[in-house]
């Protein structure tokens, strides 16, 4: 009777084991499935609503006489709290694979806070035009940019390396209101050069960059855009992309 009620004891535990493994299975594709919605729909969940969220949304709604008119979209569906001061910064030169340092054409443009919190969808979309690449960026509402980024003459759209902040069936990422933003970063892999910037070694390639920053650290993101270093600094200010599309 004893052996009876042993054997029944661990036939219990096999298939409890069985069952938290076919559980951790499914919960798996359960959350892989919600990542891809995600990125079909643009949704998020908003967890907490002092951080920015942002998701990308995988096929872009885009009228088909705006989608004739240029050679690629990105939407991102933002969530941006009550009271982010924030600046939206662009430009074109030389840029690193990683950071915020840019050495040529550079502009940026502030908007009051929002009042109350704010869920908008960002558009980002380029156009080969000439030796150029016209670019164009927008969160509607709050601010808008169009600019023309030259020296792209013998590059395809195709060869060149995008770099996102977020990615389709990759789920949203929240931020700190502290943290800077590079939103999206092109670049031409084949235009690769080591140079000396502020006394260290950088290699550097011919491309575009598009972050949003906190105001509060405009001087430092000018300072890091330099190639310095700004005091106090730690990498965890700048958000990491996601790799190449």
């Amino acid at each position: 009777m004893r052996r009876a009620l042993q054997w029944l004891l661990l036939e219990f535990l096999l298939f409890g084991c069985i069952g938290l493994i076919y559980l951790s299975y499914i919960n798996s594709r359960l959350a892989a499935d919600v990542n891809r919605l995600e990125a079909e729909l643009g949704r998020m969940t908003i967890q907490d609503p002092d951080r920015i969220y942002m998701v990308a949304i995988e096929d872009p709604e885009v009228p088909p006489e705006v989608a004739s008119g240029v050679d690629r979209v990105w939407q991102f569906r933002c969530y941006l709290p009550a009271g982010y001061d924030s600046m939206n910064k662009i430009g074109t030169g030389r840029i690193a694979k990683e950071g915020a340092y840019l050495s040529g054409g550079y502009s940026g443009s502030w908007t009051p806070p929002p009042a109350k919190p704010i869920e908008t969808i960002l558009m980002v979309s380029v156009k080969k035009s000439g030796d150029r690449i016209v670019v164009f960026s927008s969160i509607p509402g709050l601010r808008s940019f169009i600019t023309s980024w030259p020296d792209f003459s013998s590059d395809r759209i195709e060869d060149l390396v995008v770099d996102t902040l977020v990615q389709p069936n990759r789920g949203s990422r929240s931020f700190d209101q502290q943290t800077i933003l590079p939103l999206l970063r092109i670049y031409n892999p084949a235009t690769a050069k080591d140079e000396q910037v502020a006394g260290k070694p950088l290699t550097t390639y011919r491309g575009g960059l598009i972050l949003i920053c906190p105001k509060s650290l405009e001087a430092k993101v000018e300072q890091l855009r330099n190639g310095e270093v700004p005091e106090g600094f730690e990498p965890g200010w700048i958000a990491s992309g996601v790799g190449n599309e």
